[in-house]
């Protein structure tokens, strides 16, 4: 008879002992919310630098350093500083698409796309995020990541409107109206720092009646 390896021997004792898998998945949900923490660090540090300085002036060593890490550990989390901001900004655009998917299927369009508009945009105006797109939008790096972020997103907008305009078996009918709605969400974003709150409020619903009903004498 074979006996067991060490590395054998110490899963059979870890499952013998249940406390001992307790505290290695404990251990595991720590390292994973410092990781988490960390990053949320950098990206509002990322954010803040860009805001105060600009992107051009902020180097990588800058954000390590109002995060408290090392420019060596920042590549750990992040392969560029203009991937700083993706969760800042991607946020929005999932917590849209999150919201529509979510909503009622018997739920008219609209009202969908108002629901999950307004979730959106409270978001985008909390504080750093709305100052945090008006850096976005004249600098090609961070634009780039943004429109990547959308991109990405449009398939499971596509899914979620399949769904509600019955059009699962033409596929190419829901990618259409995907792109057009994400292109129109991101184009209200885009000017969320030069209008008030308000402005904001009726141009995304304007927009979504247009959108559902159509431009009619616009067009």
């Amino acid at each position: 008879m074979v006996s067991a390896g060490p590395a054998e021997q110490a899963r059979e004792s870890s499952s013998d002992d249940p406390s001992l898998s307790t505290l290695a998945k404990r251990a595991t949900s720590i390292t994973v919310r410092r990781l988490a923490q960390t990053r949320r660090e950098l990206t509002a540090a990322a954010a803040r630098l860009f805001i105060e300085r600009g992107y051009e002036a902020t180097t990588v060593a800058d954000i390590a350093a109002a995060a408290g890490i090392s420019p060596r550990t920042f590549f750990r989390y992040f392969a560029a500083k203009e991937e700083v901001v993706n969760d800042a900004l991607g946020e929005c655009i999932a917590l849209f698409s999150a919201t529509l998917d979510e909503r009622p299927s018997d739920e008219p369009l609209l009202e969908s796309l108002r629901a999950a508009g307004n979730v959106t945009l409270a978001k985008t105006l909390e504080k750093g995020v709305m100052e945090l797109f008006a850096v976005m939008r004249p600098t090609p790096p961070l634009r780039a990541q943004w429109l990547a972020l959308c991109n990405a997103y449009t398939e499971q907008i596509a899914d979620s409107l399949g769904r509600r305009l019955g059009a699962t078996k033409d596929p190419m009918v829901a990618d259409l109206a995907a792109g057009a709605l994400v292109g129109m969400v991101a184009n209200v974003l885009d000017h969320v720092s030069e209008m008030s709150n308000e402005q904001l409020a009726h141009i995304l619903e304007e927009s979504f009646g247009y959108f559902v009903n159509g431009f009619g004498s616009r067009a």
